[in-house]
């Protein structure tokens, strides 16, 4: 992949991108502005454990998949191990816990505050399980169109149906935000598993010795995926259990304003993922260049976050979500620092490093939960909010310092746009080759 060709797909993946963040913020702002702090806690909570779930079961099983799709594996095997060691194991988990938690736990909030709404756990973690799944085999074997566009659908369609869903059924928002998102789940992986069948044709089968490799893969993984979402969600549960749902609710809004400005180093990776994967010659050059044009975009986007923020939360979302403009900016350093984190994170796995990685993921999930015990009692959830800061960058770091060591790049190489890009990039935005 030349320059001129990766600039291009940029531009195509930073276009959805765009349309993504705005798609989620009206559907942020429908749900702020109808359910409430209270109930609006309630479905981040419940849309959070199928992340947390999923990560307990996986076995590394997204680093595994993508790291063969890349090298171009059977699509028969990449997929019956999604269904078997993704799915089937999450959803006999998912069962197993939603058991016990209803037998023995009656007595934690969260099962106070989630009720039978557990149950539908049930279904949600092998959806979620799934569309990821779908999600990286299309992207890291070369299907940036369909990544894009299944993307979309995943904004878009929970949107269109919580409208019709809460026009007809005013009284029960809660019910039409839940259903919606399980709908949605369901529609964008029977679009993924068709765009795939068409794209690549396959029958799925067993193969022993490519299962055990896979595993081997997953392995080394696994902690990487387990730690990253420790580190991502577990402030949820700490804030479910001893903030309250309400307090909760502020700090999903503020998340959800953070989350969006994700989407600018996901715009930078999705062209990028199969080549990072594959690790051919020509990455020493572009992978400093995504470092350089995601920090460079995402110091812009936090800079504008602080300055308009609050007003965006009170006019958005309702005077009652101020509360998470705090939390919002103690949450902006570990967002423009895990904007390097995505992109160094593939690097290091196409380098064969998943143990390193995980390693380093495990050393800043552990310090998340000790800061959150600390900070999360006196500060709320401006504590939650800055233990994650501090272990995003911690995590950044780690992963930075191991990427320039083994590929020789100074580190300066990979902080901001330097003067020898913007040729390349006026270039292209003029159609002109590079």
């Amino acid at each position: 992949m030349n320059r001129a060709r990766y600039l291009r797909l940029l531009v195509m993946s930073m276009g959805t991108s765009l349309a993504m963040i705005g798609l989620r913020l009206l559907r942020n702002v429908l749900l702020a502005r109808i359910l409430g702090p209270s109930e609006r806690g309630l479905l981040a909570l419940l849309s959070t454990l199928p992340d947390l779930i999923s990560a307990t079961t996986s076995g590394g099983l997204n680093s595994a998949v993508g790291y063969q799709a890349a090298q171009h594996r059977s699509m028969s095997l990449l997929l019956s191990h999604v269904l078997v060691f993704g799915c089937l194991l999450a959803g006999l988990l998912t069962l197993l816990v939603v058991a016990l938690v209803r037998e023995f736990g009656t007595e934690l909030d969260v099962t106070t505050q989630l009720g039978l709404l557990a149950w539908l756990l049930l279904l949600a973690v092998p959806l979620a399980v799934l569309k990821s799944g779908l999600l990286t085999l299309h992207n890291a074997s070369g299907g940036v169109g369909a990544f894009n566009a299944l993307r979309l659908m995943e904004s878009l369609i929970p949107l269109l149906l919580f409208v019709a869903l809460f026009w007809m059924w005013k009284d029960t928002a809660l019910e039409a935000a839940l259903i919606s998102w399980l709908a949605g789940l369901s529609l964008v992986v029977l679009a993924g598993w068709m765009w795939l069948r068409r794209d690549h044709a396959f029958t799925l089968h067993w193969d022993r010795t490519g299962q055990v490799e896979l595993l081997r893969y997953g392995v080394r993984s696994h902690p990487d995926l387990l730690f990253q979402q420790l580190m991502t969600r577990s402030d949820y549960l700490f804030i479910g259990a001893l903030l309250g749902s309400t307090a909760l609710g502020h700090y999903a809004m503020a998340s959800a304003a953070a989350e969006l400005l994700h989407i600018v180093p996901e715009a930078v990776t999705t062209p990028l993922m199969k080549r990072l994967l594959q690790q051919d010659s020509d990455m020493k050059r572009l992978t400093p260049l995504a470092l350089r044009l995601t920090a460079t975009a995402m110091l812009g986007a936090c800079l504008g976050m602080v300055l308009v923020g609050e007003w965006l939360i009170v006019t958005l979302f309702g005077i009652a979500y101020q509360p998470a403009y705090p939390a919002l900016l103690a949450l902006l350093p570990g967002v423009f620092g895990l904007c390097y984190a995505s992109i160094l994170r593939l690097d290091l796995l196409g380098k064969n490093r998943p143990g390193t990685v995980s390693l380093l993921m495990g050393a800043g999930a552990l310090l998340n939960l000790a800061l959150n015990l600390v900070l999360i009692p006196r500060y709320g959830i401006v504590g939650a909010a800055a233990a994650s800061s501090i272990a995003y960058l911690s995590v950044t770091l780690g992963l930075l310092l191991m990427y320039c060591r083994l590929s020789g790049v100074a580190p300066w190489r990979t902080l901001i746009i330097l003067p020898s890009d913007l040729l390349p990039m006026r270039q292209m935005l003029l159609g002109k080759s590079a």
